[in-house]
Protein backbone atom coordinates (compact mmCIF):
# COMPACT_ATOMS: atom_id res chain seq x y z
CA UNK A 1 0.00 0.00 0.00
CA UNK A 2 2.59 2.54 0.71
CA UNK A 3 4.48 1.72 -2.54
CA UNK A 4 1.30 2.45 -4.20
CA UNK A 5 0.47 5.47 -2.75
CA UNK A 6 4.22 6.42 -3.27
CA UNK A 7 3.77 5.91 -7.33
CA UNK A 8 0.54 7.92 -6.92
CA UNK A 9 2.39 10.90 -5.45
CA UNK A 10 4.95 11.27 -8.21
CA UNK A 11 2.55 10.51 -10.65
CA UNK A 12 1.11 13.72 -9.77
CA UNK A 13 4.13 15.54 -9.19
CA UNK A 14 6.10 14.41 -12.05
CA UNK A 15 3.19 14.18 -14.82
CA UNK A 16 2.31 17.65 -15.45
CA UNK A 17 6.60 18.46 -16.18
CA UNK A 18 6.70 16.06 -18.46
CA UNK A 19 3.04 16.90 -20.40
CA UNK A 20 4.61 20.84 -19.95
CA UNK A 21 7.91 19.92 -21.64
CA UNK A 22 6.29 17.79 -24.16
CA UNK A 23 3.54 20.44 -25.00
CA UNK A 24 6.28 23.34 -25.27
CA UNK A 25 8.71 21.40 -27.19
CA UNK A 26 11.29 21.23 -24.80
CA UNK A 27 13.92 18.60 -25.37
CA UNK A 28 16.16 16.36 -23.13
CA UNK A 29 19.16 14.41 -22.85
CA UNK A 30 21.07 14.17 -26.58
CA UNK A 31 24.36 14.00 -28.43
CA UNK A 32 26.14 11.19 -25.93
CA UNK A 33 29.29 10.41 -27.14
CA UNK A 34 32.43 9.05 -25.86
CA UNK A 35 36.34 9.64 -26.32
CA UNK A 36 39.06 6.86 -25.83
CA UNK A 37 42.46 6.35 -26.59
CA UNK A 38 42.48 3.51 -29.67
CA UNK A 39 45.74 2.42 -27.98
CA UNK A 40 48.14 3.22 -25.23
CA UNK A 41 51.29 1.63 -23.48
CA UNK A 42 51.34 -0.03 -20.59
CA UNK A 43 52.10 2.33 -17.41
CA UNK A 44 50.16 5.39 -19.30
CA UNK A 45 47.48 7.54 -17.85
CA UNK A 46 44.78 7.60 -19.60
CA UNK A 47 41.92 9.99 -19.58
CA UNK A 48 38.11 9.25 -21.12
CA UNK A 49 35.72 11.37 -21.93
CA UNK A 50 32.00 11.18 -22.22
CA UNK A 51 29.84 14.39 -23.58
CA UNK A 52 26.10 14.96 -23.72
CA UNK A 53 23.81 17.48 -24.46
CA UNK A 54 21.16 17.90 -21.36
CA UNK A 55 19.26 20.49 -22.56
CA UNK A 56 16.47 21.26 -20.35
CA UNK A 57 17.34 18.17 -18.14
CA UNK A 58 19.38 18.01 -15.24
CA UNK A 59 22.05 15.65 -14.40
CA UNK A 60 20.81 12.66 -12.31
CA UNK A 61 23.57 10.21 -12.60
CA UNK A 62 27.13 8.88 -15.14
CA UNK A 63 28.36 5.47 -14.85
CA UNK A 64 31.40 3.95 -16.65
CA UNK A 65 31.76 0.02 -17.01
CA UNK A 66 34.54 -1.74 -18.07
CA UNK A 67 32.83 -4.63 -19.98
CA UNK A 68 29.27 -6.07 -17.55
CA UNK A 69 31.12 -4.25 -14.63
CA UNK A 70 31.04 -0.54 -13.16
CA UNK A 71 34.15 0.61 -11.95
CA UNK A 72 33.04 4.47 -11.45
CA UNK A 73 29.75 6.62 -10.95
CA UNK A 74 28.81 10.32 -10.79
CA UNK A 75 25.85 11.57 -8.64
CA UNK A 76 24.70 15.40 -8.79
CA UNK A 77 22.46 15.08 -5.84
CA UNK A 78 25.09 13.09 -3.62
CA UNK A 79 28.19 14.35 -2.00
CA UNK A 80 30.65 13.04 -2.52
CA UNK A 81 29.58 13.66 -5.90
CA UNK A 82 32.12 10.64 -6.70
CA UNK A 83 32.01 6.68 -6.26
CA UNK A 84 34.61 4.26 -7.24
CA UNK A 85 33.75 0.31 -7.42
CA UNK A 86 36.79 -1.84 -6.97
CA UNK A 87 38.24 -3.49 -10.18
CA UNK A 88 41.49 -5.33 -10.74
CA UNK A 89 43.99 -3.11 -12.31
CA UNK A 90 41.39 -0.15 -12.21
CA UNK A 91 43.40 2.60 -10.61
CA UNK A 92 40.55 6.05 -10.81
CA UNK A 93 42.13 9.31 -9.89
CA UNK A 94 39.22 10.81 -8.11
CA UNK A 95 40.82 14.14 -7.81
CA UNK A 96 40.56 14.44 -11.37
CA UNK A 97 37.33 12.63 -12.54
CA UNK A 98 34.06 14.50 -12.77
CA UNK A 99 31.10 14.14 -14.36
CA UNK A 100 32.82 14.49 -17.92
CA UNK A 101 35.95 12.53 -17.18
CA UNK A 102 37.30 9.14 -15.70
CA UNK A 103 41.23 9.33 -15.27
CA UNK A 104 43.13 6.29 -14.79
CA UNK A 105 46.70 5.61 -13.33
CA UNK A 106 49.09 3.22 -14.68
CA UNK A 107 47.35 1.34 -16.70
CA UNK A 108 48.56 -3.00 -17.94
CA UNK A 109 47.17 -5.00 -20.58
CA UNK A 110 44.45 -6.61 -18.82
CA UNK A 111 42.62 -2.93 -18.73
CA UNK A 112 42.23 -3.74 -23.09
CA UNK A 113 39.14 -4.35 -23.63
CA UNK A 114 35.21 -2.35 -24.57
CA UNK A 115 34.09 0.72 -21.78
CA UNK A 116 30.82 2.22 -21.54
CA UNK A 117 29.45 5.58 -20.62
CA UNK A 118 25.78 5.75 -19.50
CA UNK A 119 24.29 8.79 -19.06
CA UNK A 120 21.03 9.89 -16.92
CA UNK A 121 18.77 12.43 -16.63
CA UNK A 122 17.01 13.32 -14.00
CA UNK A 123 12.98 13.61 -13.13
CA UNK A 124 10.89 13.74 -14.88
CA UNK A 125 12.57 12.23 -18.00
CA UNK A 126 15.05 9.85 -16.47
CA UNK A 127 16.07 9.43 -20.06
CA UNK A 128 19.17 7.44 -20.15
CA UNK A 129 21.45 7.09 -23.13
CA UNK A 130 24.89 4.54 -23.01
CA UNK A 131 27.89 4.26 -26.28
CA UNK A 132 31.03 2.73 -25.80
CA UNK A 133 34.40 2.63 -27.08
CA UNK A 134 37.34 0.02 -26.94
CA UNK A 135 40.95 0.52 -26.05
CA UNK A 136 44.17 -1.56 -26.25
CA UNK A 137 46.75 -1.33 -24.17
CA UNK A 138 49.68 -2.24 -26.10
CA UNK A 139 52.97 -4.48 -25.18
CA UNK A 140 55.03 -2.64 -27.70
CA UNK A 141 57.89 -4.82 -29.97
CA UNK A 142 61.23 -3.89 -29.37
CA UNK A 143 63.91 -3.66 -31.91
CA UNK A 144 63.61 -3.72 -35.64
CA UNK A 145 62.39 -6.21 -37.84
CA UNK A 146 64.44 -9.01 -39.69
CA UNK A 147 64.43 -9.51 -43.52
CA UNK A 148 65.73 -12.45 -45.12
CA UNK A 149 66.51 -13.21 -49.03
CA UNK A 150 67.54 -16.74 -50.64
CA UNK A 151 70.49 -14.76 -52.17
CA UNK A 152 71.59 -11.08 -52.61
CA UNK A 153 72.34 -11.37 -56.91
CA UNK A 154 69.49 -11.87 -59.20
CA UNK A 155 68.70 -11.62 -62.29
CA UNK A 156 65.54 -10.46 -64.87
CA UNK A 157 63.03 -12.97 -64.73
CA UNK A 158 64.24 -14.30 -61.48
CA UNK A 159 62.03 -14.90 -58.76
CA UNK A 160 62.71 -13.08 -55.20
CA UNK A 161 61.97 -15.07 -52.17
CA UNK A 162 62.66 -14.02 -48.59
CA UNK A 163 60.49 -13.09 -45.38
CA UNK A 164 60.13 -10.17 -42.73
CA UNK A 165 59.60 -11.32 -39.22
CA UNK A 166 58.65 -8.21 -36.36
CA UNK A 167 59.93 -8.18 -33.44
CA UNK A 168 57.44 -9.85 -30.35
CA UNK A 169 54.29 -7.88 -29.30
CA UNK A 170 50.81 -7.82 -28.72
CA UNK A 171 48.59 -7.27 -30.30
CA UNK A 172 50.78 -8.08 -33.44
CA UNK A 173 52.53 -5.87 -35.99
CA UNK A 174 51.57 -4.65 -39.25
CA UNK A 175 54.21 -5.39 -42.17
CA UNK A 176 54.35 -4.29 -45.29
CA UNK A 177 56.70 -4.32 -48.14
CA UNK A 178 57.87 -1.80 -50.71
CA UNK A 179 60.53 -2.55 -53.66
CA UNK A 180 62.19 0.72 -55.21
CA UNK A 181 59.47 2.82 -52.91
CA UNK A 182 56.88 1.05 -54.36
CA UNK A 183 54.11 -1.30 -52.08
CA UNK A 184 53.73 -5.13 -52.69
CA UNK A 185 51.44 -7.42 -51.01
CA UNK A 186 53.27 -10.48 -49.04
CA UNK A 187 53.06 -13.35 -50.22
CA UNK A 188 51.71 -15.05 -47.07
CA UNK A 189 51.70 -13.45 -43.36
CA UNK A 190 51.76 -15.70 -40.21
CA UNK A 191 51.90 -15.26 -36.25
CA UNK A 192 54.21 -16.88 -33.90
CA UNK A 193 53.03 -16.48 -30.26
CA UNK A 194 55.27 -17.52 -27.66
CA UNK A 195 54.88 -19.74 -25.03
CA UNK A 196 54.85 -17.24 -21.91
CA UNK A 197 51.84 -16.78 -19.82
CA UNK A 198 51.20 -13.57 -21.73
CA UNK A 199 52.20 -14.39 -24.97
CA UNK A 200 53.82 -11.99 -27.18
CA UNK A 201 53.20 -12.44 -31.18
CA UNK A 202 55.79 -12.31 -33.97
CA UNK A 203 54.25 -12.10 -37.25
CA UNK A 204 55.70 -13.28 -40.43
CA UNK A 205 55.34 -11.90 -44.00
CA UNK A 206 56.18 -13.47 -46.88
CA UNK A 207 58.01 -12.18 -50.36
CA UNK A 208 57.48 -13.79 -53.68
CA UNK A 209 58.41 -11.18 -56.69
CA UNK A 210 58.92 -12.05 -59.80
CA UNK A 211 61.95 -9.56 -61.34
CA UNK A 212 60.80 -7.57 -64.55
CA UNK A 213 63.15 -5.80 -66.96
CA UNK A 214 62.95 -2.66 -65.49
CA UNK A 215 63.19 -3.75 -62.13
CA UNK A 216 66.95 -2.79 -61.42
CA UNK A 217 67.96 0.85 -60.55
CA UNK A 218 71.81 1.54 -61.11
CA UNK A 219 72.09 -2.61 -60.82
CA UNK A 220 70.13 -2.72 -57.78
CA UNK A 221 67.05 -3.60 -56.26
CA UNK A 222 65.62 -1.49 -52.85
CA UNK A 223 63.49 -3.83 -51.10
CA UNK A 224 61.99 -2.29 -47.38
CA UNK A 225 59.97 -4.17 -44.58
CA UNK A 226 57.65 -1.58 -42.36
CA UNK A 227 55.98 -2.30 -39.04
CA UNK A 228 53.65 -0.45 -37.13
CA UNK A 229 51.48 -1.23 -33.91
CA UNK A 230 48.57 1.64 -34.19
CA UNK A 231 50.50 4.70 -34.07
CA UNK A 232 52.73 3.64 -31.10
CA UNK A 233 55.17 2.08 -32.70
CA UNK A 234 56.85 2.43 -36.50
CA UNK A 235 60.62 0.23 -37.55
CA UNK A 236 61.21 -0.52 -40.61
CA UNK A 237 64.79 -2.74 -42.26
CA UNK A 238 65.95 -2.45 -45.85
CA UNK A 239 68.06 -4.27 -48.18
CA UNK A 240 69.70 -4.20 -51.96
CA UNK A 241 69.85 -7.01 -53.66
CA UNK A 242 72.50 -6.75 -57.05
CA UNK A 243 72.00 -7.61 -60.80
CA UNK A 244 73.62 -10.44 -61.98
CA UNK A 245 74.58 -9.91 -65.41
CA UNK A 246 74.96 -12.07 -67.98
CA UNK A 247 78.58 -12.97 -68.91
CA UNK A 248 77.91 -13.81 -73.08
CA UNK A 249 79.25 -10.37 -73.77
CA UNK A 250 82.88 -11.00 -71.90
CA UNK A 251 82.72 -14.71 -73.28
CA UNK A 252 82.00 -13.00 -76.87
CA UNK A 253 84.78 -10.34 -76.69
CA UNK A 254 87.70 -12.71 -75.52
CA UNK A 255 86.24 -14.72 -79.01
CA UNK A 256 86.64 -11.43 -81.22
CA UNK A 257 89.65 -10.66 -79.80
CA UNK A 258 91.38 -14.06 -80.64
CA UNK A 259 89.86 -14.10 -83.99
CA UNK A 260 91.00 -10.02 -84.29
CA UNK A 261 94.23 -11.37 -83.36
CA UNK A 262 95.12 -13.70 -86.79
CA UNK A 263 93.40 -11.56 -89.04
CA UNK A 264 95.68 -8.66 -88.20
CA UNK A 265 99.20 -10.96 -88.49
CA UNK A 266 98.10 -12.11 -91.55
CA UNK A 267 97.49 -8.68 -93.31
CA UNK A 268 100.68 -8.12 -91.17
CA UNK A 269 102.42 -10.98 -93.52
CA UNK A 270 100.89 -9.98 -96.61
CA UNK A 271 102.23 -6.19 -96.46
CA UNK A 272 105.61 -7.69 -95.75
CA UNK A 273 105.70 -9.59 -98.68
CA UNK A 274 104.06 -6.81 -100.85
CA UNK A 275 106.82 -4.29 -99.26
CA UNK A 276 109.61 -7.25 -100.82
CA UNK A 277 108.11 -7.81 -103.63
CA UNK A 278 107.98 -4.11 -104.61
CA UNK A 279 111.64 -3.91 -103.67
CA UNK A 280 113.06 -6.99 -105.92
CA UNK A 281 111.55 -5.23 -108.83
CA UNK A 282 112.94 -1.62 -107.66
CA UNK A 283 116.77 -3.09 -107.65
CA UNK A 284 116.22 -5.26 -111.13
CA UNK A 285 115.30 -2.09 -112.70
Amino acid sequence: MKSLAALRRFQLFYAPLFLLSAATGVRGLRDVSIKIPLAVAPGSTVTMTCQYDLEADLLYTVKWYKGRKEFFRYVLKELPHTKVFPLPGVNVDTALSDSHHVVLHDVQSDLTGKYRCEVSADAPSFHTEMVSSYMHVVNLPEGDPEIRVEKMKYAVGDVVRGNCTSPPGNPPANVTWSVNGLPVNSSYSRSSPSKAENPLVSVVAGLDLEIAPDSFNHGRLHITCRVNVFDLYTAQSEIFVEEERPRLASVLGTRESSYTGKAGRRVEQWIFMVAVTNLLLYSLR
